[in-house]
C-alpha cells in the first residue's frame, strides 16, 4: 500500500509539474516581443514621461501593439541616443527630425510624422519677429545642446548659450542671463504649465516647422513598412485624434502642434 501510495503521489508531482512548465512556456509563447527606443532628454515632459504616458508614447505604443509589439523607452543625453540607436544597442530613436539623417544615414525613418515641432520665442518682453531668424541678429539667446536644426538657423552675430535641458534654459531666461529662449513651442508651455512658471511671453510666430518621426536600427527594417501602416490607420480610424484631445488639454487646449502631426500622411 505504501509503495503505491509513493508511486500515486509521484505521479500527481509530475502532472503538476507539467502543467507548470506548460502554462510557463505558453506565457512566454504569448509575450510580446519589445521594441526598446530611446529619446534625448529634451523630449522628456510632455511628449515621454516616466511612465510612458506622454503623447508620443500613447500614439506609439498604440501602433505597435498592433503590430504586436510592447513598447520600451530610455531616456539618455540626446547625442548618446543616436549612438545607441546607430550602433543596435537600442532599437531605434523615438521621435526626431529628418536632420539627423546626414550623420546617421543607415537609420530607417518611419514616413508618418508624429508631430510636427514648432519652435518659438520665449521671453520676458515682447519681441518683433517680422524677419524671422534674422530678428534675432546680435540677441542673447538660450538654446539647448543637440538641436543642431536650430544651430544651423540662429544668426551668426547672435550671443548663444548652450544648457542642458528646459530647466535650466527658462531658469536662465528668468534670471536675465539671456534675452530669449528659443524652444518647441509645446513642450515649453507643457514644462512652463506644470511647473507654475509666470513672467514668460510665448511668442507664437514660429521660427521654424519641422516634422518628427519613429527611425529604427536597420535590423527592424521589416518593421518599417508595418508601423507606417498601423500609424495610417490610427489616422484613419480617428484614434489618433483621440490621443490628440487628451492631450491637448495639458496645452490649455491648444492643439496645432499636434493636429499637425495628425494631418500629414
Amino acid at each position: 500500500m505504501e509503495v503505491k501510495d509513493f508511486f500515486s503521489r509521484l505521479f500527481r508531482c509530475r502532472v503538476y509539474l507539467l502543467c507548470l512548465m506548460s502554462g510557463y512556456w505558453a506565457s512566454q509563447a504569448l509575450a510580446q516581443p519589445v521594441l526598446t527606443l530611446v529619446t534625448g532628454d529634451m523630449v522628456a515632459g510632455f511628449y515621454h514621461s516616466r511612465e510612458q504616458t506622454g503623447f508620443v508614447d500613447d500614439v506609439l505604443g498604440e501602433a505597435l501593439r498592433r503590430v504586436g509589439y510592447e513598447l520600451k523607452v530610455l531616456t539618455v543625453p540626446t547625442q548618446r541616443s543616436l549612438q545607441m540607436s546607430a550602433s543596435g544597442l537600442a532599437d531605434g530613436e523615438l521621435l526626431r527630425s529628418s536632420a539627423i539623417e546626414a550623420d546617421f544615414p543607415t537609420l530607417l525613418r518611419v514616413p508618418v510624422p508624429l508631430i510636427e515641432g514648432e519652435f518659438v520665442v520665449f521671453s520676458r518682453e515682447p519681441i518683433d519677429l517680422e524677419n524671422a531668424w534674422e530678428s534675432l541678429a546680435g540677441k542673447s539667446l538660450g538654446i539647448i545642446i543637440g538641436m543642431a536644426i536650430i544651430e544651423n538657423k540662429v544668426p551668426k552675430n547672435a550671443r548663444v548659450t548652450r544648457v542642458k535641458n528646459e530647466t535650466q534654459l527658462f531658469s536662465m531666461l528668468l534670471q536675465k542671463r539671456i534675452d530669449y529662449a528659443i524652444f518647441m513651442i509645446d513642450i515649453g508651455r507643457y514644462h512652463l504649465n506644470k511647473n507654475n512658471i509666470k513672467g514668460v511671453i510665448i511668442n507664437t510666430l514660429p521660427l521654424e516647422r519641422v516634422p518628427a518621426y519613429v527611425y529604427l536600427h536597420p535590423k527592424h527594417e521589416v518593421l518599417v513598412s508595418r508601423l507606417t501602416r498601423a500609424l495610417e490607420d490610427m489616422k484613419r480610424d480617428g484614434s489618433f485624434q483621440k490621443i490628440v484631445d487628451q492631450h491637448a488639454l495639458f496645452l490649455n487646449g491648444d492643439r496645432s502642434m499636434l493636429e499637425a502631426g495628425h494631418g500629414q500622411q
